[in-house]
């Protein structure tokens, strides 16, 4: 019996350091940046397929701006799935006079995607690629873990500022590339799905500071803590279905999520109105049946890709223009 559980407890052990060393070293990579010693813009990666080319898009002057920033499976914003594609494309008929940027990679603080220019690059090419052959599980469980790490350097309050502004400053790079005017008061909506909806919230200040901006926040199925971003947030609109436990888990972990706090950012929100939480229907996180899904149906017949959209894009009509 000991020739099986011996093993098994020092992976156990070797699996619980590794996890330790890479929490312990996930908000290096904002310090470095923070403090120039990596580079401070990696150049934006080519649009996702089926949306308008770059410079078709930087020549149309929407009336809209959305930003999407991929779940935490991600490894590069070039990367994302068919169904995060699919969405992206219902939303943009549903939105005729919308321009959707899609280039910025969340879960780096200088848009550098995880196989990109980095020194670890080559291990994270390797492991994404085994993911793409269906092999290699266990490492493909580095790159979430990895993610939610950043997720986690974004909600915290010493080292968040730090990552947020430097997301921001990338998405307000991205954003003038697609044509945004500064100043011109057309709304600007962060989409974030899972982990990226907490750091949808989290730069929504720097945003609005820097483009002088309305900001709103459109999370789906969001894990959001109670970032002090949130303040600066237009409105919160959060699509958390009853089937879905994962944005549950911040409700758990941080105080401010907690009904008894109620002068955190969060519930100062929410009593004054500016969150609004929907349940969209049967749905689960990732994954068959997810938000995106474009097989699966609700009990209407209507696809999760086609309720989701439908949802969100009602959320960006709804919000004021600018008069001109």
């Amino acid at each position: 019996m000991n020739i099986v559980i011996e093993p098994l407890l020092c992976l156990l052990s070797l699996g619980l350091l590794l996890l330790f060393v890479m929490a312990l070293l996930s908000p290096l990579e904002a310090l470095g940046w923070w403090s120039g010693w990596s580079s401070k813009h990696i150049t934006p990666q080519k649009p996702v397929e089926g949306l308008p080319e770059r410079d078709t898009v930087t020549k149309y002057n929407g009336s809209y701006y959305l930003v999407y920033l991929t779940a935490v499976g991600g490894v590069s914003a070039e990367d994302i799935s068919k169904r995060e594609r699919g969405f992206l494309e219902r939303l943009q008929s549903r939105i005729d006079d919308a321009v959707i940027v899609d280039d910025v990679f969340p879960f780096s603080v200088s848009n550098n995607p995880l196989n990109g220019e980095r020194q670890l690059g080559w291990l994270w090419t390797r492991i994404h690629n085994s993911r793409m052959r269906g092999k290699g599980s266990l490492l493909v469980a580095l790159i979430f873990i990895r993610n939610v790490l950043q997720v986690g350097v974004s909600g915290d309050r010493r080292y968040g500022p730090i990552y947020n502004v430097g997301v921001a400053r990338e998405i307000a790079l991205s954003l003038l590339e697609h044509g945004y005017d500064i100043g011109s008061g057309k709304p600007i909506t962060v989409m974030g799905w899972s982990g990226g909806g907490q750091i949808a919230v989290g730069v929504v200040p720097y945003l609005h500071q820097a483009l002088d901006a309305p900001v709103y926040v459109a999370s789906i199925g969001g894990v959001i803590t109670d970032d002090p971003g949130i303040a600066s947030v237009e409105r919160l609109y959060h699509l958390q279905s009853a089937k879905d436990k994962f944005p549950k888990i911040t409700d758990m972990l941080y105080p401010g999520r907690w009904k008894i706090v109620r002068y955190s950012e969060w519930n100062q929100a929410k009593a004054d109105g500016r969150i609004t939480v929907v349940d969209p229907g049967p749905m689960v996180h990732t994954g068959r049946g997810d938000y995106f899904d474009q097989r699966t149906t609700q009990p209407d017949g209507t696809p999760n890709a086609d309720r989701t959209a439908d949802l969100v894009a009602a959320f960006i009509k709804s919000q004021p223009l600018p008069e001109r």
